[in-house]
């Protein structure tokens, strides 16, 4: 990035910001009025009057429910706007005005009917229920039936229908009556307004809720018209009134004094000599420099630049928080591990086919700027890592092994079905649980590893100490890794290991009694490393105390196998159930019903996988590795002229 300052008279002020928002370039930084001589500026003469139309446009948007733009845009011409944005908006408002005084009236009539019900039911004019001096009645909703008798010498009449009862009576017998009636499980309502039989109100009320409800099936369907006929123009016109409200309103960024403006920001330093030769074409003054010549405390804002494929996780690390200009873009560092991640703890040939297809309709169906874009070609790239994962190392898809584990024959396999697929598994999930978790602790190592030689990097230029303390936890980290694998020497994976890429280690157990005591052999060389931790001291004082949080850190890992055996034992017990116990025995009801089943569960542990993988892959990164080295804090690049999509 480069630090650029522009400048010139303020009659150019127009053409400047036309200039800059079509070359995209510029990310400003805003003005707040420091100054005395430079204030902010004001926006243009037609911000207002733009500000207001838009708000028109949005509100017209906003009746005729127009979200999704049609397949072909139109073409607007600002000139032309208002006046078809002021005609729109009064046929629109006409209509919605009606709209909402159907469903007002709906509304009331809907109470209405609600009110009438139960005494048409009881069949007593309305008036019946009012105008005593010295009689009172109570109607109301009464769980079970009532009758006079059960008023126990209370003088009463009493008019029923079903849940509904009246009871009239002295005004001076309602305390007593209304105690009777709460055996009954009453609850009073009140009489409704009006007079005369209330079956004839209520058919009254609903033939004019049928009336209404025509009327606003009609308004809507003009509605609808509208939306059809304009909404092509009024996604266009909101379009183009955004980008012309965002153009007025610049000069709010800006330092202006009476005759002149300055405007500082920056830009590509690639770019810089572009922006130079355009903006003095037009008789301005153009000063760009190198972020270290930049006013102390300021950073450069970050544009990411990764290859075509990491490209969606970029969302996923200003997700989590933007890299600051000084450190490495961990974007390549999360398109590596967080699917890999995810496609050991899937595992399975059949669902890494089916992410993989997710990620294939988005291609298809979907634009590349979109947030769901983004969350399924990640999705695919982990159903990538399944796919392979299931095929050649674990051998199983949809839950089911390509064969049965050795001595144990009766599992459920794609040999239960005649299938013969040639390729033979590395590790069987349910009885390679051993493998699994040391093969946690592995990617532990490397990930980790890999965390601290990136903050190495960053820290070396800009601070030594930290930098050495990063090396220390890297050599603490490698001594616990020997540490781990000299342990799981039974393992076979552990083994080779310890034999082949850790060859070279020196075997010598410490000569200082403390395996005795801990109970187990330590490797010297293991324990020396362990104490690189001391390192720290020259982050914190307190440094070497975190030795206990990095082997938390190291087993957090053993996540990887525990969603992975226990997504592969859900699948596997769905499966063993369903074909044993209602496809494999032939009756036609039991396969359909066992088929409708297996799909449903096929599909549950589909959705769980895919958030429960998803979730841990993230956080191994998020929590455990990115804490080593990642600090952002950084300002996205957001260059004037730019919209950028909203996201969640």
């Amino acid at each position: 990035m480069a630090r650029a300052v522009i400048a010139g008279p303020r009659d150019k002020l127009s053409s400047v910001i036309t200039t800059l928002h079509d070359m995209k370039l510029i990310h400003i930084i805003d003005h707040h009025g420091e100054d005395e001589t430079f204030r902010i500026g004001k926006p243009l003469p037609p911000a207002a009057e733009l500000s207001e139309d838009l708000v028109k446009l949005r509100s017209i948007a906003n009746i005729l429910a127009v979200k999704t733009p049609p397949k072909e845009a139109e073409t607007v011409r600002i000139e032309e706007l208002r006046e078809k944005i002021l005609t729109l908006e009064l046929n629109i408002t006409e209509e919605d005005a009606a709209r909402k005084k159907a469903e007002s009236l709906l509304g009331d009539l809907g109470r209405r009917i609600d009110e009438l019900r139960p005494f048409a039911d009881l069949g007593l004019p309305l008036d019946t229920y009012r105008g005593y001096e010295t009689i009172a009645v109570i109607v109301g909703q009464i769980a079970r039936e009532i009758s006079e008798g059960d008023f126990e010498g209370i003088p009463v009449e009493v008019f029923q229908a079903p849940g509904i009862v009246a009871v009239f009576m002295s005004k001076s017998a309602v305390d007593q009556a209304l105690g009777v009636l709460a055996r009954f499980g009453f609850a009073q309502i009140d009489v409704p307004a009006g007079e005369g039989n209330p079956k004839e109100l209520l058919d009254e009320a609903l033939a004019d809720l049928e009336k209404w409800k025509g009327r606003l099936e009609e308004i809507q369907g003009r509605l609808e018209t509208l939306r059809e006929r304009y909404a092509g123009f009024v996604i266009a016109a909101e379009e183009a009134l955004e980008v012309e409200v965002d153009k007025a309103e610049a000069p709010l960024r800006f330092a202006v004094s009476d005759h002149s403006f300055v405007i500082d920001g920056w830009l590509p330093a690639t770019r810089s000599s572009e922006v130079r030769t355009r903006l003095e074409a037009l008789g301005l003054f153009v000063e760009s420099e190198d972020p270290q010549g930049a006013h102390p405390g300021e950073e450069p804002p970050v544009l990411l630049r990764n290859p075509r494929p990491a490209k969606p996780f970029e969302f996923l690390i200003h997700l989590y928080s933007t890299p600051n200009y000084h450190e490495l873009d961990p974007t390549q560092f999360l398109f590596l591990a967080a699917p890999f991640f995810f496609g050991f703890m899937i595992g399975d040939a059949g669902y890494g086919a089916l992410f993989i297809a997710l990620g294939i309709i988005a291609m298809i169906r979907l634009s590349r700027e979109g947030i769901w874009w983004r969350i399924f070609m990640v999705t695919a790239l982990g159903g990538v890592w399944a796919l392979l994962l299931g095929l050649l190392i674990f051998g199983e898809a949809f839950g089911v092994p390509f064969h049965p584990p050795p001595g144990h024959l009766e599992e459920l396999s794609f040999e239960s079905f005649g299938l013969s697929i040639p390729i033979q598994p590395i590790i069987h999930k349910a009885f390679g649980v051993a493998d699994m978790i040391y093969l946690s602790l592995l990617f532990a190592a490397l990930h980790l590893g890999t965390a601290y030689v990136i903050g190495f990097v960053n820290e070396i230029q800009h601070n030594k100490k930290h930098a050495l303390a990063k090396l220390g936890w890297f050599m603490c980290l490698f001594g616990f890794f020997t540490l781990l694998t000299f342990w799981f020497r039974w393992n076979r994976i552990a083994q080779w290991v310890w034999d082949v890429p850790l060859g070279w280690f020196p075997r010598v157990i410490e000569p200082f009694g403390l395996s005795g005591f801990v109970g187990v052999y330590l490797p010297l060389v293991s324990l020396v490393l362990i104490f690189g931790a001391f390192l720290g001291l020259t982050e914190s004082v307190i440094a070497p105390i975190e030795v206990a949080g990095l082997l938390a850190n190291i087993m957090s890992y053993t996540r990887l196998a525990g969603l992975g055996i226990g997504k592969a034992a859900i699948a596997s017990a769905f499966n063993t159930i369903i074909f044993q116990g209602l496809i494999f025995p032939g009756q036609i009801g039991f396969v359909i019903l066992g088929i409708v089943f297996l799909v449903m569960a096929q599909l549950l542990v589909f959705l769980l996988g895919w958030i429960s993988a998803g979730i841990q892959a993230l956080r191994l990164n998020y929590v455990e590795a990115f804490i080593k080295f990642y600090k952002g804090n950084g300002t996205p690049f957001r260059p004037f002229g730019v919209r950028t999509t909203q996201e969640v």
